[in-house]
């Protein structure tokens, strides 16, 4: 069979995508019909990007003062509902003075007259759902409904499910049994939605609602059913456009140093890996493609978490190429054929980047289960680019190599080699050796970093979305520098101070508001102060105060439960999933010391926010997300080695395995660290060019993070392995 033309096609195919990817598609088919692929300009970008919209929330009916596990609730439910629509993006807290609830959120990717009505209609019914008699008692609260959902009775018709939680269960129970042959009625606020004659007795908290036209009326009724749990009826208050905190010029620098660092990236793959640098250079651009591709479509907000995702899956994607690489050279170097070569270096490469994929695919699927937020943005970007790596850097990039070796021009050994030195058996670095001086350091930099969290000057900065504080809000006409603002309000406060501009569409009305970390109130004094402040440096922009609150964490109690259980999860599930794998090298202690490493790359991503004033917040989130993915796979990569080589070399020490396992991964190592390091300095340099602090400071800690990945994967992880067992089997020989 020829496969000559197979390297050509995919060409083409990643041609193709990027783009589709950068422009998107529109094609007319017949009958009118169109196809129609979104491009990056479809995609919905977080609110610091493009802004959107900020609506107040209140009970409508004025003698309701509702609780604070009410307002909790009633955040919950529209967290959850804008979740489901993948707005991940938002900002949803409560005012527990006025018993209001704030709701941040972004425009659509596709929304051009930036309306905050039909931007807040997304967000669902904000009414409140009851069960009712024909007499109008109500039998059952929505808030009583744990599920709503679309399914089929037994004739194959359309009927609407429902489960009810236990005080649910009892109430709909009693009403099924005192109303047999008559209606229940189900209400949203005073509209009628549906209307169902009770048949049977119902006991088990479970019903159904028959009489659907099809399915789209079956799951708007359930949509509605769904979406109307809150404990009370809401009204909007009033609601304004945001502008976006970084603008546009952000994600115009963000795209700049990707690009850049792509071309970088794939200019230094092919001068290290030559042929096989351009194969992986090709899949590495399928992977960024599908990966746009699939957020344009499915319209999930990108954030800043959803960045690092793509950052973190470059990097991945780089490191596919780069161990394959470096197995084929290798094997050519020890006197192989090139054909015997990249058939062996594919296989015995699969397991390393199978296993670290994997273990990023668990990590993804844990957050996607757990998470809200900006931890789902994370974590979608990172399952999708889990897919493409292995479908573009492992299957199509080895179609792709052999298809090259087909060309009797291309199959001299030049073309496959790459720079990095082939080690030998003798040749191991003594880094084993050297374990106590790594332990050291390392013990050293931890309590350095710690002691530093008890110093006035650099303690940690809890940011608003972690704190709450208060939200001050300004009147203003004409222009206003947000960030100047931004300076004084940190200069009078004394906290950490975040600015949104917001403009009333209807009046015109702009709005300078200040979020102010710090969960207790500003004295008058302060407010004061402030107010002359701006009064005295805007003096024609006719600066007024416009009122005040005290607002919890946009990261609610929730998120950070969530968030806790998700990490804790993925650790454990880390240490089964090592454990499993590498059982024959002492599976249980490799996955333990592995999470014991991430453990000390997030402290250490922790002591650089607080050692450069970084304040703890979502991009805290998203840089130590993407460590843990980054140091897990640098970790595997040695343990994969240390396995193979222990099969080969069944006589050698622990110690002398494990030198040897990561001197050989070493150059791999390196390289991999250099490509992602690439990209967070471009990203860094053009975000200090254009003033972007918040960019900043997304990127130093991650570039941090990126060197602390190395340092405990190939230093303390290997070491410590070795030296367990070593322990362990002096144990097991004083025993015997």
């Amino acid at each position: 069979m020829n496969k000559k033309p197979s390297f050509f096609i995919i060409l083409v195919l990643a041609l193709l995508m990027a783009f589709v990817a950068i422009n998107g598609l529109s094609l007319p088919l017949w009958n009118a019909l169109e196809l129609n692929i979104p491009g990056s300009p479809d995609m919905r970008f977080g609110i610091d990007i493009r802004g959107g919209v900020d609506a107040v929330f209140e009970p409508a009916d004025d003698s309701i003062e509702p609780t604070v596990q009410q307002l909790e609730a009633a955040r919950l439910i529209i967290e959850t509902r804008l979740d489901n629509k993948n707005i991940l993006d938002r900002e949803v807290t409560i005012d527990r003075q006025t018993g209001s609830i704030i709701v941040r959120f972004p425009w659509k990717a596709d929304e051009t007259d930036f309306d905050p009505e039909t931007a807040i209609a997304e967000l669902g019914e904000t009414a409140m759902l009851t069960f009712q008699d024909e007499d109008g008692n109500i039998l059952v609260e929505g808030s009583h409904v744990k599920e709503s959902f679309v399914t089929r009775d037994e004739y194959g018709a359309f009927v609407v499910g429902l489960t009810f939680d236990e005080i649910g269960t009892e109430k709909f129970s009693k009403a099924t049994k005192e109303l047999i042959g008559k209606p229940i009625i189900i209400y949203m606020d005073d509209t009628l939605i549906q209307s169902a004659i009770v048949n049977v007795h119902i006991e088990g908290g479970e019903a159904i609602i028959t009489g659907m036209k099809g399915m789209e009326d079956a799951k708007a009724l359930s949509d509605k059913i769904n979406a109307g749990a809150l404990p009370f009826s809401l009204i909007t208050k009033n609601h304004s456009t945001i502008s976006p905190r970084l603008g546009r010029g952000s994600l115009d620098v963000m795209v700049l140093a990707a690009l850049i660092a792509f071309a970088i990236i794939c200019v230094l793959l092919i001068f290290y890996y030559r042929l096989l640098g351009v194969v992986g250079s090709i899949a590495l651009l399928i992977q960024v493609a599908g990966q746009v591709l699939v957020l344009s479509i499915s319209q999930i907000t990108l954030t800043l978490t959803g960045i690092a995702g793509i950052i973190l899956m470059i990097g991945m994607g780089v490191d596919a190429t780069i161990i394959i690489a470096e197995r084929i050279s290798e094997e050519i170097k020890s006197g192989k054929s090139v054909g015997y070569a990249i058939t062996s270096g594919y296989k015995n490469a699969f397991s390393a980047v199978f296993d670290s994929n994997i273990t990023l695919a668990i990590v993804a699927i844990i957050l996607m289960i757990f998470g809200t937020g900006t931890l789902l943005s994370f974590s979608y970007t990172l399952l999708i680019g889990v897919v493409f790596n292995f479908v573009a850097g492992v299957g199509l990039a080895r179609v792709m190599v052999t298809s090259l070796f087909q060309f009797k021009s291309l199959r001299n050994p030049k073309f496959y080699l790459c720079l990095s030195k082939r080690y030998t058996e003798e040749e191991g670095r003594n880094f084993y050796g050297k374990k106590h001086i790594f332990i050291s350091i390392t013990i050293l930099i931890l309590l350095v970093g710690l002691s530093g969290t008890f110093f006035e000057s650099t303690k940690p900065q809890l940011d608003i979305q972690f704190k709450g504080g208060a939200m001050l809000n300004y009147n203003f006409k004409g222009e206003l520098d947000e960030n100047k603002a931004q300076e004084i309000a940190k200069d009078v406060t004394g906290r950490l101070v975040n600015t949104q501009i917001t403009s009333d569409l209807s009046t015109g009305e702009k709005r300078l508001v200040l979020n102010i970390a710090g969960n207790e109130g500003l004295e008058a004094s302060v407010k004061a102060e402030l107010d002359d402040r701006l009064i005295e440096e805007f003096p024609d922009a006719g600066i007024e105060h416009a009122g005040a609150r005290l607002v919890d964490p946009y990261f609610g109690r929730l998120f950070l439960k969530n968030g806790i259980i998700a990490i804790v999860l993925a650790a454990i599930s880390i240490v089964i999933y090592v454990w499993f794998r590498f059982r024959k090298i002492g599976g249980l202690t490799a996955g333990l010391f592995a999470v014991i490493a991430l453990l000390v790359d997030l402290l250490l991503v922790f002591f650089a926010h607080v050692l450069f004033k970084i304040p703890l917040g979502e991009t805290y989130i998203a840089v130590s997300l993407t460590v843990i993915g980054y140091s897990i796979n640098d970790t595997i990569v040695i343990f994969d080695r240390i396995r193979e080589n222990t099969r080969k070399y069944p006589r050698k020490s622990t110690d002398w395995l494990a030198n040897l396992s990561i001197t050989q991964t070493f150059n791999r190592t390196i390289n991999t660290t250099v490509a992602f390091l690439i990209s967070v300095l471009m990203i860094f340099i053009l975000a200090s060019a254009n003033s972007l602090d918040s960019i900043q400071h997304f990127a130093l800690p991650m570039g941090i993070g990126a060197l602390s990945g190395l340092y405990s994967s190939v230093l303390l992880t290997g070491p410590f392995w070795a030296l367990w067992n070593n322990k362990m089997g002096k144990k097991k020989r004083r025993t015997v």
